[in-house]
């Protein structure tokens, strides 16, 4: 019998938790989800998530979204990962060194991982999958593995990328993403449907016993002997969508689920307020991510000077109070405890209604469109900054769209502007710049001296500092370029049960997703 088979009768579908929450808003609910555990860990316990990003598919190299990560990081074990503090640390490699000409990366592997359906991990799956990346139809990982032109398998334990020259210098941290997910090199070779049915195809602490896409899937622990003794202490996890904030944290306070994340104002100052009374335990974080307006050049926003008018005429401070002072006015690409943010820099279009409109006056009532993830957070800002956007002489309409398709068709060209955090900075600025500056975002409008620094700064065998000043001066032409105008900061505050261990240690929380392979419940 497999571990699926094995585990699937222990775990409560997700639907019947759907519907727990949704009743017991309805009802008011009089429970508190805040309990005390008795302080052992409780490994036949299920772990209830909500989360306001429902996932389209679970297979690491077609993501089309970045919310879809979560779902995915306790099934795929990586080759690095980052812990809660954005310190980029060993995964399923142990260390990893460029060669001294920068000519390839070169990585060391744990020696005591299985694939969940027997299949040995060694140097020969990391090939698989970097092929398969790079090749597989759909694959929205081919920019990040373009760095590498070849891979030698030197030992079981050891692999070899080899490397465009000049090239590659943020894999390292790629690899601590879906980009490092490993799958089963048997599944690979079956054409297993890793979509919709990974089965056990990952060496994760969990493997999946059902899955609805868009609405919820229902996880299983897979083995008691897993590699990382923090991780896979629960019998199970149910992660179930749910776009409205209210909705999840009244299923946290009633106790119809477990741990959730808020980041809306309205909800987060509830939270704290019901944290108080000891009806729910919260943790609060600021946003790496920086809440903000991304442009495409199309249309009125072909003209600069239309751009800048875009960026004069959004007050921070205004949308800051939207978020009850919990959205940190914050104008620039990396945060200030970055090694690659520039402590000096001074954004060139900060908030000014006279220089807006005097911008437009010369531009004859520009049209833009803001999209919007519907019901998200970024429905009220989108909302202010199409009235300041009207108030400067623009024609600004509002296009709300479902949450799932705001960044996927924005990447994809079919939208002129979107107000979204979902600018998440990566943990190495190379990565940055190749999704959001040069890549398919394109904040750098083609801009050849941006390219050229970029080349520069991707160079492995420079040292840190040396990278650090190359891109000190791609966000500062960047954001010269006003396709991206940053505006603060959002509050992101998990939101759980007194019975959740772990959850004010999760990575990827700053950036409005999550990693809960290792949280856990007490009895």
């Amino acid at each position: 019998m497999s571990v699926r088979t094995q585990r699937a009768a222990k775990v409560l579908g997700t639907s019947a938790v759907a519907a727990l929450i949704l009743s017991a808003c309805g009802g008011g609910g009089s429970g508190s989800a805040a309990g005390t555990g008795t302080g052992e860990i409780d490994r036949d316990a299920i772990l209830r998530v909500t989360t306001a990003a429902p996932s389209r598919n679970l297979d690491p190299h077609q993501q089309a979204s970045y919310s879809g990560v979560s779902y995915i990081t306790p099934i795929f074990d990586r080759l690095t990962m980052v812990d809660s503090d954005d310190n980029l640390v060993p995964g399923l490699a142990t260390e990893w060194e460029f060669a001294p000409d920068g000519s390839y990366l070169e990585l060391r592997l744990r020696d005591d991982v299985t694939f969940n359906d027997g299949t040995p991990f060694d140097a020969s799956a990391v090939a698989a999958n970097i092929e398969r990346g790079k090749t597989l139809p759909g694959s929205t990982v081919v920019e990040s593995l373009e760095d590498i032109t070849t891979v030698d398998v030197v030992d079981a334990r050891t692999v070899r990328l080899n490397l465009v020259p000049g090239a590659g210098v943020g894999l390292p941290g790629a690899f601590s993403t879906n980009v490092g997910m490993m799958i089963s090199p048997r599944a690979i070779a079956a054409g297993a449907d890793i979509r919709n049915d990974p089965g056990e195809a990952g060496s994760g602490p969990y493997v999946v016993t059902a899955y609805v896409p868009q609405e919820s899937m229902t996880l299983a622990r897979a083995d008691d002997d897993y590699w990382d003794d923090t991780a896979g202490r629960l019998a199970g996890i149910e992660i179930t969508g749910i776009p409205d904030a209210s909705t999840r944290l009244n299923g946290v306070r009633t106790g119809a689920s477990d741990l959730t994340w808020v980041s809306s104002a309205n909800e987060i100052v509830e939270a704290q307020g019901l944290a108080r009374q000891g009806a729910v335990q919260i943790y609060e974080v600021e946003f790496r991510n920086v809440l903000g307006v991304m442009m495409r050049a199309q249309g009125d926003l072909v003209n600069p000077a239309v751009r800048q008018a875009v960026a004069r005429a959004i007050d921070p401070v205004a949308i800051s109070a939207l978020f009850s002072n919990t959205c940190t006015p914050y104008q620039q690409m990396y945060p200030a405890s970055s090694w690659s943010a520039d402590g000096s820099y001074e954004y060139p279009y900060t908030f000014d209604e006279v220089a807006a409109k005097s911008l437009v006056g010369g531009a004859n009532s520009p049209a833009i469109a803001l999209t919007f993830g519907a019901g998200t957070n970024t429905e009220k800002p989108a909302n202010v900054i199409q009235a300041d956007l009207t108030k400067a002489g623009f024609t600004a309409e509002l296009n709300p769209v479902p949450i799932t398709q705001a960044e996927p068709r924005y990447i994809a060209g079919d939208f002129q502007a979107i107000v979204t955090n979902s600018f998440s900075p990566k943990i190495d600025p190379d990565e940055t710049v190749d999704t959001f500056v040069t890549g398919e975002y394109g904040f750098g409008n083609n801009n050849p001296e941006i390219a050229a620094l970029a080349e520069q700064a991707a160079d492995p065998t420079l040292s840190q500092d040396d990278r650090a000043e190359f891109y000190k001066q791609i966000w500062a032409l960047t954001l010269e370029e006003a396709l991206f105008v940053p505006i603060c900061h959002q509050t992101n505050v998990t939101v759980h049960s007194g019975k959740v261990v772990g959850a004010d240690n999760l990575p990827w929380v700053n950036t409005g997703i999550f990693d809960i392979r290792t949280v856990a419940m007490l009895e």
